[in-house]
C-alpha cells in the first residue's frame, strides 16, 4: 500500500542505501507502484515512499528554499488550520511550508489523510506525523540504536540483523480475537505508530519518541444538541464530505452492499458518471440491493461474482503479502474484484464503518453507555470482542487445549489481561462513549481497516464517515442521540430519499421513517417468510451471505486448509497442539456446530503468516 519507509542508522550497523532500495523493491507488489528513495550517505539515513501512480505523483522528496529541509508524503491534505489549500500549491508543499512555519506541532493544524516524513538537518533529526485518524498504516522499530519504518512489516524485515522475537501476547490475542490491539504486532520489537502521532528520531542521541498530537478527549461536548439540530446537521457536513471527496479530476467510485453506508454515500454524489462495484455470491442480499441502489442513483455499475472459494486459493498469496497476517483470509472478500475496479475508477469513497460513526451498528448499546462499573465494561467488551464482532473465536476451555506445553501456561490469560490493559486508556475518557472510542481503535483500525489496505494496492481510499468536522461533530453529542438508530434512518430519508425506499440487506426491511411504510412492508417481508417456511417455499428468498466460507472450508478450500494445518512444520513448532487442531479442523467439517470457521482461519492464516514473514 502506499507509504513511507526510512532507514537511520548513525551508528552504521546496517548500510542505509541498500537495505532503503531493498525495502522499496519488498514492497513494490505491481507494475503500478512507484517508489522514491533519497539517500545521505554521510549521515547514514535513506527516506523513501511508495504509491500505486493516483496520488503524489510529483517526484519526491521536495525540498525548502534553503535546501536543509526534506520531505516526503502519501496521502492528501483538504484543510490547513480550518481553510482551504492555497490553489496551485501541492499537498507536499503545503506540508512542508506547514512545517516550516509551526515545527513539532504543524500536523495538529492539517485536516487530510496522510502520513509525512521529514529530514531536518537544521535539527539533526527525522520526524514522521500520521493524520488523526492514522489512514495510511506506518510500522517501525527502534532498536540496535536505529529507526526503521515502513507501511509493511516485511519492509522492516530486510533488515537482515532484526531479531524476529514473536510476541506471545499477540499470539494470544490474535486467537480469541482474530486481530490484534493497541500498537501491537506478531514481533516484539515492531510497533504500528499510533494515529495522530508524531515520531521524532534525534540523530545525535539515536533516540526515538512518540508524542501524540490529537485524542479523543479534544472533542467538545455538546450535550444540548436535539435530534433534529444532529440530523441536520450531519446531513449537511456528510453531502459537504461527499462532495468534496467526488469533485476534483480523480475518478470516484463505491463499493455498493445491500447496507446503508455505502447508499448513502452514492446518493451524495452529485458527479456524473460515478462507477459503483459490487461483488458476492449471485443474488445475495448484497448483490441484489447493490444492483437497486445503482439502478436509482444511475452509476455505472459492475459486479464480480463469487461462485465458489476457488478464488481465495487465487488471492490468498496477495492477500499475506498486502495484510501480512493482521487479516485473516476469511476477510479477504473483495479482493478479486481489485483489477476490474481500478479500471473504472481511481478512488473509492469508502462507506468503511459508517454505521458505527452514525450510531447505527452495535456498538453503542446502554450496557456499554451506562455500565455500573470499569470492570463491567471491559468484561462485556471482551465478550463482543470475543465473541460477537467477527466470527466466534475460541472459548476458554479450548483456549486450554489449543496450545502446546510449555506454551499453553504461558499464553493463557493473556488476551484478556492485554486486553484490559489495552481498555485502561479509556476508562477515563466521556463516560457514554468510551467504549465506542475502544471499538474503533480496537477493532475499525485493527480488523476492518486491512480492507482499505488491500485495496490500496488498485485504487486509492477516501473517507466521508471520517471526515473531521462530520466525526467531531457526531461524537460531541450525547451517544443517546446519536446511538438512536433513527437518526441515521431519518438522514437517509432527508438527503437521499429514494434509497429509504429499498430494503437493507441485514433485516430486509426499509430504512425510511415513514412509520406506515416501513411497518407494512415488514409485515409482508415476515408473512413471505413463514409461508415459505411453514407452507411451501413460493417467495424468492436472497442468501444472506455474499460468500460462504464456513462451506468453502468443507468444499473446494479443504485441502489446501488441511495442507497447512497437518503440514508438520506447523506441528514442528511447538505453538499449537496437533491434535487439538485437527480436532477443530473434524469438527468443523462435520458441520454440527455455526460458525466454526472464527475459531480454525486465525490458526491457518498464522502459519501462513510464519511462513512468509519468520521462516
Amino acid at each position: 500500500m502506499s507509504g513511507v519507509f526510512g532507514i537511520i542508522d548513525p551508528g552504521r550497523r546496517v548500510e542505509a542505501e541498500p537495505l532503503v532500495n531493498k525495502m522499496a523493491a519488498s514492497m513494490s507488489h505491481r507494475d503500478w507502484f512507484v517508489a522514491d528513495t533519497w539517500v545521505d550517505r554521510e549521515r547514514n539515513l535513506a527516506l523513501g515512499r511508495i504509491g500505486i501512480g493516483i496520488f503524489n505523483k510529483s517526484p519526491q522528496p521536495i525540498w525548502n528554499a534553503s535546501h536543509t529541509i526534506a520531505l516526503m508524503m502519501a496521502g492528501e491534505i483538504y484543510k490547513v488550520d480550518g481553510q482551504e489549500v492555497q490553489p496551485g500549491q501541492s499537498h507536499e508543499q503545503t506540508a512542508l511550508a506547514l512545517y516550516e512555519k509551526l515545527g513539532d506541532d504543524f500536523a495538529r493544524k492539517l485536516n487530510g489523510a496522510f502520513v509525512i516524513a521529514i529530514w531536518d538537518a537544521t535539527r539533526n533529526r527525522v520526524l514522521v506525523a500520521n493524520d488523526r485518524f492514522g489512514f495510511y498504516t506506518l510500522f517501525y522499530t527502534c532498536h540496535a540504536g536505529r529507526l526503521i519504518f515502513a507501511p509493511e512489516i516485511k519492509g522492516i524485515l530486510c533488515d537482515h540483523t532484526f531479531s524476529k522475537n514473536l510476541d506471545r501476547t499477540a499470539l494470544a490475542q490474535y486467537m480469541r480475537f482474530q486481530h490484534l490491539l493497541g500498537e501491537r504486532t506478531f514481533f516484539e520489537d515492531i510497533h504500528i505508530l499510533p494515529n495522530a502521532s508524531t515520531l521524532i528520531y534525534d540523530l545525535g542521541a539515536a533516540t526515538c519518541q512518540v508524542t501524540p498530537y490529537w485524542t479523543f478527549k479534544d472533542i467538545p461536548y455538546r450535550p444540548n444538541v436535539k435530534f433534529d439540530e444532529a440530523v441536520e446537521e450531519a446531513g449537511r457536513l456528510l453531502r459537504q464530505a461527499a462532495r468534496r471527496f467526488s469533485s476534483d479530476a480523480y475518478r470516484p467510485g463505491v463499493y455498493l452492499s445491500g447496507g446503508l453506508d455505502s447508499r448513502t454515500i452514492l446518493g451524495m454524489i452529485d458527479r456524473r458518471p460515478v462507477a459503483s462495484m459490487a461483488f458476492g455470491v449471485k443474488n445475495c442480499r448484497d448483490v441484489y440491493y447493490a444492483e437497486q441502489i445503482a439502478g436509482v442513483v444511475g452509476s455505472d455499475h459492475h459486479w464480480v461474482n463469487l461462485p465458489d472459494g476457488n478464488w481465495v486459493k487465487e488471492y490468498a498469496g496477495l492477500h499475506m503479502e498486502l495484510t501480512e497476517g493482521l487479516h485473516s483470509w476469511i476477510h479477504a472478500h473483495g479482493i478479486s474484484s481489485l483489477p476490474p475496479a481500478r479500471q473504472v475508477m481511481d478512488v473509492n469513497l469508502t462507506g468503511w464503518d459508517g454505521g458505527t460513526v452514525m450510531g447505527h451498528n452495535d456498538s453503542i448499546e446502554p450496557l456499554q453507555m451506562a455500565a455500573v462499573d470499569d470492570t463491567a465494561l471491559v468484561v462485556r467488551l471482551f465478550h463482543l470482542f470475543n465473541q460477537k464482532y467477527t466470527w466466534p473465536s475460541i472459548s476458554e476451555a479450548e483456549e486450554m487445549n489449543l496450545y502446546s506445553e510449555p506454551l499453553s501456561k504461558e499464553v493463557r490469560g493473556l488476551a484478556f489481561d492485554s486486553f484490559r490493559e489495552e481498555m485502561f486508556r479509556y476508562l477515563d475518557h466521556r463516560p457514554d462513549v468510551r467504549g465506542e472510542y475502544f471499538y474503533i481503535r480496537n477493532h475499525c483500525d485493527r480488523l476492518t481497516h486491512n480492507l482499505v489496505t488491500f485495496i490500496r494496492s488498485h485504487i486509492e481510499v477516501r473517507f466521508p464517515f471520517f471526515d473531521y468536522e462530520l466525526f467531531e461533530f457526531l461524537y460531541s453529542i450525547p451517544a443517546s442521540v446519536r446511538g438512536h438508530k433513527k437518526l441515521y434512518r431519518t438522514l437517509i430519508q432527508r438527503e437521499t430519499p429514494r434509497l429509504a425506499y429499498i430494503p437493507y440487506d441485514q433485516d430486509e426491511f426499509l430504512p425510511t421513517t415513514r412509520p406506515l411504510v416501513r411497518e407494512t412492508h415488514a409485515m409482508a417481508v415476515k408473512l413471505k417468510r413463514r409461508f415459505n417456511r411453514h407452507v411451501r417455499p413460493i417467495f424468492i428468498e436472497h442468501d444472506t451471505l455474499y460468500a460462504d466460507y464456513e462451506n468453502y472450508l468443507r468444499g473446494e478450500l479443504r485441502e489446501w486448509a488441511e495442507n497447512i494445518l497437518y503440514d508438520p512444520r506447523l506441528a514442528g513448532r511447538g505453538i499449537f497442539n496437533p491434535a487439538f487442531v485437527r480436532s477443530l479442523m473434524n469438527r468443523h467439517l462435520l458441520g454440527l456446530e455455526p460458525w466454526t470457521i472464527g475459531k480454525i482461519a486465525p490458526i491457518i492464516t498464522y502459519e501462513m503468516m510464519l511462513r512468509r514473514l519468520y521462516d
